[in-house]
């Protein structure tokens, strides 16, 4: 067995100080050491939610933001932590409203305009129950830590 000397000990010395800074520097998946990754199900009386939007406030001001997929599962993210966000205490909010739905007057119609290119659409509808939507209703809240977190949200009617 014959052991590295001179340059080839400061190159594996270099390496191996590297590997610790890069290990210690982030997280398995990816994130700052010091971030949360966020994720999560929601579901009401026992149906998964697809397509609504989970907002993460801070205290401090951190927001991030997923929406839920077929599986009614969402992930969170920031624009400061692409694909996380900053451990802390956050007030949850849950959206999901209707499509939107323009439809463009006719001739026919007393109220058509011909510069308009289609009528103002109605306001959405809830499709969750709208206390879920504001902040000050929802009592929604989560205590995110470092590293990987899963909250789950069970939505009462």
């Amino acid at each position: 067995m014959s052991f590295p000397t001179g340059h080839a000990r400061s190159w594996q010395w270099v390496w191996l100080m590297l590997g610790v800074l890069a290990w210690g520097g982030c997280s398995s998946n990816g994130l700052p050491s010091d971030a949360a990754s966020v994720e999560g199900t929601v579901t009401m009386q026992g149906a998964k939610v697809v397509d609504a939007v989970v907002v993460f406030r801070s205290d401090s001001g951190d927001a991030a933001v997923g929406k839920t997929n077929e599986e009614g599962k969402f992930q969170l993210s920031s624009a400061s932590i692409p694909g996380g966000t900053r451990p802390g205490h956050y007030q949850v909010t849950i959206v999901k409203r209707e499509p939107l739905t323009e439809t463009a007057s006719t001739e026919e119609d007393p109220n058509y305009n011909p510069n308009q290119r289609s009528a103002p659409s109605k306001p959405r509808g809830h499709l969750l129950p709208e206390k879920y939507s504001r902040p000050n209703t929802s009592e929604l809240k989560a205590d995110i830590v470092a590293g990987k977190n899963t909250i789950d949200f069970e939505l009462t009617p």
